[in-house]
């Protein structure tokens, strides 16, 4: 097999050419030929996706389009380029239908396009830490090396992302957990339990369909709120697996009332201060690298995630709203590695930690 070792030895002997056989006398035999380590080594389990996953792999992708009838001359049953299907990472399209990020298996069909049909397209994770075993110099702090230097981190958008729309089975899931702000104006968080569906108005979109809310125990006050130990995670995990059902997110208020009377919240999230803090983006990196994506493109066998954020809080008419939110694969990445804490004057600040003797810290840009 390719990678085996084969060894030749020379022979003084005369090979003696019978009419029946041919004898050829080695002056030593030959050592046993050893099997290379990707022959010995044992296979690795291949990589279960989300079912989710598994029947958006089998679609085609493609965007059908209607006949023009200004444009097309030609019968019902042919195409041209005005009415032929258009990839679903087509730029135009995404453009006219005001689709800001790619679907993840949009972008999927993207990089495994073209002649080389992603033959050298790797899903690779971020990684913020130094490489182990490098044994050309001291460990750090006394040594460091490009082989076992990280990539320094230049923050960009993320074209793509895991999941395009976060929707409620009923009103009441969302009502039922927003009594208890409303009996003691303290903050709440809880989980959210669902499913992965496929989202039809997005190309090769996925829609995560909440079931129910899991309010897990806490300490909460208007303005902060404390998660405690849970010992009955995994037995609210185990009921919701034989339901059907799995972990897909989770939520939290941030509601100050503005008049009681009337039932308003004020409006403090916005474009002049922030949409999240820096907290809950850390925390939210937490949450999504506690719940990998699992993806057979990642030699890793995960690559991001589809937990997702969603936030209680009031819009610009004052009127209870939700958002739904993911952090980047960059954010989960400074979050693992533990490079990203929040500051304590701005909240929606975040701040890169310096190296130290106990950990070395990538350079970080933003552009």
């Amino acid at each position: 097999k390719h990678g085996d070792m084969l060894y030749l030895v020379l022979t003084d002997q005369v090979a003696r050419v019978n009419n029946d056989a041919v004898e050829v006398k080695a002056r030593s035999s030959p050592p046993p030929v050893r099997q290379s380590a990707a022959a010995t080594a044992a296979p690795v389990a291949p990589v279960v996706e989300d079912e989710v996953d598994v029947f958006l792999s089998k679609q085609s992708g493609l965007v059908d389009r209607p006949r023009d009838e200004k444009l097309c001359h030609h019968g019902a049953n042919a195409k041209c380029v005005h009415c032929a299907p258009l990839e679903c990472y087509d730029e135009g399209y995404l453009r006219e239908q005001k689709i800001k990020h790619l679907s993840f298996h949009s972008y999927l069909r993207k990089i495994t396009g073209g002649l080389d049909k992603g033959k050298f397209a790797a899903l690779e994770n971020i990684s913020c830490k130094l490489r182990p075993g490098c044994r050309e110099h001291a460990p750090w702090p006394r040594g460091i090396c490009t082989k076992c230097q990280p990539n320094a981190l230049t923050l960009n958008r993320q074209v793509y992302r895991h999941v395009d729309s976060v929707t409620f089975e009923n009103p009441s899931i969302v009502e039922h957990f927003l009594n208890f702000w409303r009996e003691t104006m303290h903050q709440r968080i809880g989980f959210l339990y669902g499913r992965y569906e496929h989202h039809k108005d997005v190309p090769l979109g996925i829609r995560a369909t909440v079931a129910a809310i899991y309010e897990p125990p806490q300490e909460s006050t208007p303005d902060s709120i404390r998660l405690l130990s849970d010992e009955k995670q995994p037995l609210v995990d185990e009921l919701a697996s034989r339901l059907g059902l799995v972990r897909v997110g989770w939520i939290f208020t941030d509601l100050v009332p503005e008049d009681l009377q009337k039932g308003t919240v004020k409006h403090l999230r916005n474009i002049e201060s922030c949409f999240l803090s820096a907290q809950e983006c850390i925390m939210a990196g937490h949450f999504q690298n506690s719940h990998p994506n699992p993806c057979r493109l990642s030699p890793d066998g995960y690559f991001g995630s589809k937990f997702v954020t969603v936030c209680v809080t009031g819009d610009q008419e004052n009127r209870v709203h939700m958002e739904g939110y993911q952090v980047s694969n960059q954010c989960m990445a400074l979050v693992r590695d533990n490079c990203l804490v929040p500051t304590r004057d701005a909240p929606e600040l975040g701040y890169v930690r310096e190296s130290s003797n106990a950990q070395y810290v990538p350079d970080v840009f933003y552009k």
